[in-house]
């Protein structure tokens, strides 16, 4: 299998390929459309390449001719330049009460293992029950560390802290680690789930088991692994094995891959049965086997795979591996390389599916035709490998896919003399000939590296800076397509980049540089240019516009930036940019985008130099289908019609899903912005408008879950103009978050109007004389809301209790800083489900409201600079859902409740968590 990739090669190479065009996979994600056979045609010696791919696993001499044609071919081109399953499913319900239930029952630290063979969903069944509903309202806190082969205690406990919320990445000593993970999980009922186990030293679990009890009562430990003996040593519960599926089930799986109706072709059907026995039922294999036959319509080709020499093969640590080569080995020879070439990373690293279609492109490994878009290309690469089970895990973001290689070893297999990653602390030997190498400094010295001698490489992939010693080896590297690094390089060599003309792609991590050389322009074939921590960066050079190669130019950060670099226009190529700063010279005017074919995320600054309605929409952004995220940023000195006219001019196109106008100076906003053409817009964000004195109707926009207003100085209603006519208003909004407008009065909902359906998050700040909020005293509004959180806002002076009846959802509340309130006055006769209050100076808040009494559920109280407050009442003993309680810069409260004397000591000392004045006094859950 190691050269099974040299006629994908020698297509590059050859220039014999006849386009591969991918057309929409329609049946992706559940969909019935039939997807048309690929077809490539190779010259005579292609044909001669791919039958000795095939028979390279009988003869050592094909593997050695194939393996040495192969670094010839490289010399060449150095020369010329996901479902789940039912049964799953069915468990998983089961499963889910089991956790909830043990959480219940056990005092000490439970853990529970799954446990079963590669491929059986072990993950999937974890995942099940990690994201239930109800495990997220059982555990205060759910923590995901991936583990694998590496159980270092210490880097286990610092990949807890960050899920945790950041911190301690410096630290790499036992003891601090330990402490601080103490003092992350102390008091806190968690769910810590540990995926994919492989250590069997019970010394090394219980060094580990010993550190994590410090949380809560109830905190519970989930264990996937694949060894039996892992499961029962780890196990305070009884292990679940997975098993493997039915014969009815595993049928059932490869019926829904395998054909594209419910008219079942019966001449394929015994032999198909047949297929999925040799799958053992193992739920990959199934659905990958099951994807591959959906392409194959001839019973031939079905009896090829049944009876296929592969089902012989014997592979001792992973008996799902024979299956997964044989899907691989019907993948079209470049599929096979975008493939395999996913080992550069590390076993359970998250890839986006933009990176990795950068990386394939640089390689060569995505053939071209014509004016075929090799961007969109790669992505039908990434998908066809997704609907195959190839790569799974996928999670939608702007860019495209995140995800995770859950065949890691099958790609390591098929790519192990041509790439290699070095990380965990291991020390390698490199083989000859290395084309593809990743490097951890962070975990192994580069003292003890013994690196490759020869100029072979095509990528290196390289975490945390090297000496000047590595920088030299990178600059012998001359034959690199893929260069990921830290700063280091450029600042201890700046003519380290020049050398590398063959370069495709290049990541640099900037630090403190704060100008690039302007040698970077001299590399003409780089395609992706993306820079990170690159807050300090000044200028890009100056030249960039000779990069005509260039498809994506991109940056994490660009506060410092000054402006960018001329003429950006010449970069016809580009397809990714992430900021432009318009000029006034004819080289940095916004006409200079008109022509690219941008998409992804795209910011505009100095929108001020951009002086009618005509030079903005020179921009052509209306034409930018792939857009998915516009910025748009002016500086406040600007004419107010002229800035009306501009916003009207850079109206973009209907895909685009999130938006984000600041320090806008016009006096409205343009109808544009709240047609309901735009049904992918989800986020809005809108700061700094000073002079627009009301809003569009943005409750139109039926896909809008996100909205952000902050600084509209000159709102003073949010009335019908914001809803508009209509039945719904804002059908899918899940959080609103109103800061800092100071001349907000009022914010009516009409009554015709059915608004805020979805509602979950409410966040009011800084809203001085807004007097009421839309859901008093009554509301038929916002019964899904979980979480409000009002602030300074001083005009507010009453909120009921009784609205929690209507606010049956909500779960957190949070008054700060409200001068005038009386939060929670008046009786409350029914239950609600509050969890969580907070209460922060409310002066005029002088007892706790009796209405308190029926908050059955609420599990953490914190009172903060209510000096009016001098007792308890006696019957907030009776709340015994009362998990925390927290008093700070309350002088007369804070007295009566000292341990043990306090003349309120009694009442609260049922509470398991008590904090004075930011003193832990007492924690009975450690």
């Amino acid at each position: 299998m190691a050269d099974a990739l040299v006629s994908a090669l020698a297509q590059t190479i050859l220039g014999n390929l006849n386009s591969v065009v991918l057309r929409e996979i329609g049946v992706a994600w559940g969909l019935t459309d039939e997807l048309n056979n690929l077809e490539s045609t190779f010259t005579t010696i292609q044909l001669v390449l791919q039958d000795a791919e095939l028979k390279q696993r009988k003869t050592e001499a094909i593997q050695n001719w194939l393996r040495k044609l192969k670094n010839a071919a490289y010399d060449a081109d150095n020369v010329l330049d996901e479902i789940s399953t039912e049964g799953l499913r069915r468990r998983a319900n089961s499963e889910r009460e089991e956790i909830v239930g043990v959480g219940h029952e056990q005092d000490d630290l439970s853990v529970y293992a799954i446990w079963g063979m590669g491929g059986l969903g072990k993950t999937t069944l974890a995942q099940l029950i990690y994201n239930d509903g109800r495990i997220e309202k059982h555990f205060e806190l759910r923590i995901w560390v991936c583990v694998s082969d590496d159980f270092s205690i210490q880097r286990l406990l610092s990949a807890i802290i960050q899920s945790t919320g950041g911190g301690g990445s410096d630290v790499s000593e036992l003891d601090p680690l330990q402490c601080l993970l103490r003092e992350k999980l102390r008091g806190w009922k968690f769910l810590l789930v540990l995926d994919d186990v492989w250590n069997e030293d019970h010394n090394m679990w219980d060094g580990l088991k010993k550190v994590l009890r410090c949380g809560s009562k109830g905190s519970m430990l989930m264990v996937t692994t694949r060894i039996e003996k892992v499961a029962i040593m780890m196990a305070t519960i009884a292990p679940y094995n997975i098993g493997n599926l039915s014969e009815d089930d595993s049928w059932s799986l490869f019926k829904q891959r395998a054909f594209t109706t419910n008219e079942v072709n019966e001449s394929l059907v015994a032999i198909g049965k047949a297929i999925v026995k040799k799958c053992g039922g193992v739920p990959l294999a199934i659905k990958a086997l099951g994807s591959l036959m959906r392409f194959k319509s001839h019973e031939s080709e079905w009896l090829a795979i049944k009876e296929s020499e592969i089902w012989h093969l014997h592979d001792d640590d992973n008996r799902i591996l024979p299956t997964l080569k044989l899907s691989y080995d019907n993948l079209i020879p470049h599929m096979r390389q975008c493939f395999a070439y996913c080992c550069i990373f590390p076993k359970d690293h998250k890839m986006e599916a933009n990176q990795l279609v950068q990386l394939w492109m640089a390689n060569g490994f995505i053939p071209s035709e014509g004016q075929t878009d090799l961007h969109l290309a790669g992505h039908l690469i990434f998908k066809e490998l997704v609907w195959r089970s190839f790569l799974q895990d996928v999670q939608p973001n702007i860019f495209g896919g995140g995800m995770t290689c859950k065949m890691h070893d099958l790609a390591l297999s098929v790519m192990r003399h041509k790439t290699y990653i070095v990380e965990n602390g291991r020390v390698p030997k490199f083989p000859k000939m290395l084309r593809h190498l990743g490097l951890d400094l962070e975990s192994i010295s580069e003292s003890t590296i013994n690196l490759p001698m020869d100029d072979s490489l095509r990528s290196l992939i390289v975490h945390r800076d090297g000496t000047e010693d590595f920088v030299a080896f990178i600059s012998k590297q001359r034959y690199l397509r893929v260069l990921v690094m830290p700063s280091c390089g450029i600042q201890k060599s700046p003519n380290l980049l020049h050398k590398l003309v063959h370069l495709r792609n290049l990541t640099m991590s900037c630090g403190n540089i704060k100008k690039f050389p302007e040698s970077l322009t001299c590399l003409y074939n780089l395609q992706t240019l993306k820079l990170t921590y690159s807050e300090k960066l000044l200028e890009l050079p100056k030249r960039l516009k000779v990069m005509k190669n260039l498809w994506f130019l991109e940056m994490d950060s660009f506060a410092s930036l000054l402006c960018t670099p001329p003429a950006l226009g010449n970069l016809t190529c580009l397809h990714s940019l992430s900021i432009f700063i318009v000029g006034q010279d004819a080289s940095h005017q916004i006409n200079q985008l008109k022509e690219l074919n941008l998409g992804g995320k795209l910011s505009l600054q100095g929108l001020e130099n951009v002086r009618s309605l005509e030079d903005a929409k020179s921009a052509n952004l209306m034409a930018k289908r792939n857009l998915t995220c516009l910025i748009l940023h002016w500086k406040n000195d600007i004419n107010e019609n002229s800035a009306e006219e501009v916003l009207e001019g850079l109206q973009p196109h209907e895909n685009l899903e999130k938006m984000s106008i600041s320090s806008y100076q016009g006096s409205r906003f343009p109808n544009w912005m709240s047609t309901v053409a735009f049904k992918h817009l989800k986020e809005i964000s809108l700061t700094f408008c000073g002079r627009c004195e009301h809003l569009p109707a943005l409750g139109k926009l039926p896909s809008l879950t996100q909205l952000r207003l902050y600084r509209m100085d000159s709102v003073k209603h949010l009335g019908a103009e914001w809803y508009e006519n209509g039945e719904r208003s804002f059908p899918a909004l899940e959080s609103l978050r109103i800061s800092e407008m100071p001349n907000l009065e009022e914010w009516n909902v009409p009554d015709s109007v059915q608004s805020f359906p979805c509602l979950k998050d409410l966040y009011i700040n800084g809203c001085p004389k807004l007097t009421k909020l839309p859901f008093l005293p009554t509301s038929k509004e916002f019964l899904t809301l979980e979480k409000l959180e009002i602030w300074s806002c001083p005009s507010i002076t009453s909120f009921p209790a009784a609205i929690l009846k209507n606010l049956s959802s909500l779960t957190s509340l949070r008054f700060l800083h409200c001068d005038k309130l009386n939060p929670l006055s008046g009786p409350l006769r029914s239950g609600a489900v509050l969890e969580h209050l907070w209460i922060v100076r409310c002066p005029e808040l002088k007892h706790f409201p009796e209405s308190m009494q029926k908050l059955s559920c609420l599990k953490e109280l914190w009172i903060s600079y209510c000096e009016g407050l001098r007792s308890l009442p006696d019957w907030l003993g009776s709340l015994q859902s009362l998990r925390s309680l927290s008093i700070t810069g309350c002088p007369d409260l804070e007295k009566r409740c000292e341990k043990p004397n306090g003349e309120d000591w009694l009442t609260i000392s049922h509470i398991p968590k008590i904090i004075i004045n930011g003193k832990i006094v007492q924690n009975l859950d450690i």
